[in-house]
């Protein structure tokens, strides 16, 4: 039987460690981490959509109130379509089936990886045909966003989009407002 001064010093140890870990390990910062101005935000824009992107870095756009809101409603019409689009997608695209495991064979060495999109897809023309009219959508909401946006704008915008691995659309060459006459008419 252990004697009673070596029961003590071992709970006085523990507590003095629990103590010190529980002091010590909590941090009393109870600011949030931010991204600096140089680092990307770690998650998709909060609706989904490459307008998003320009949504939650309108500061580093210097964006107006009245730019702010067009954006709003262009991304919040581009989300709404594309959800009805993804909607039809998840019922028509579905992961392809496995044969069932051999009871006799080893169990596999590496896990299956069971993430999002990792898995090879049973599609159809279908489907093809909806994940382009998403992306004609998605180019079209970028176009519209594009030309709320003054050139520095613009720029500021193709590199946010281009970090992300989207394609902003090509620089829209404007034609002058200045029309030439007609030819006068012959009496």
């Amino acid at each position: 039987m252990p004697s009673r001064g070596k029961v003590c010093g071992v709970r006085l140890i523990s507590s003095v460690l629990f103590l010190a870990l529980a002091v010590g390990g909590c941090s009393r910062d109870g600011r949030p981490t931010t991204p600096s101005d140089t680092e990307m935000a770690p998650l998709p824009p909060a609706s989904g959509t490459p307008v998003g992107y320009l949504l939650d870095n309108s500061s580093q756009l210097n964006l107006t109130g009245e730019q702010y809101d067009k954006l709003r409603k262009i991304d919040a019409s581009l989300s709404a379509r594309n959800d009805a689009i993804d909607t039809q997608l998840r019922e028509i695209e579905t992961p392809e089936e496995e044969a069932p495991p051999d009871k006799n064979a080893p169990p596999p060495i590496r896990p299956k990886n069971m993430a999002p999109g990792a898995a090879p897809m049973r599609t159809t023309n279908d489907a093809s045909k909806l994940h382009q009219a998403r992306s004609e959508q998605n180019t079209e909401a970028l176009e519209k966003a594009f030309a709320l946006l003054d050139a520095t704008q613009q720029l500021e915008a193709r590199k946010l989009l281009a970090a992300r691995g989207i394609a902003s659309p090509k620089p829209s060459t404007k034609s002058s407002s200045v029309t030439e006459p007609a030819p006068p008419r012959e009496p």
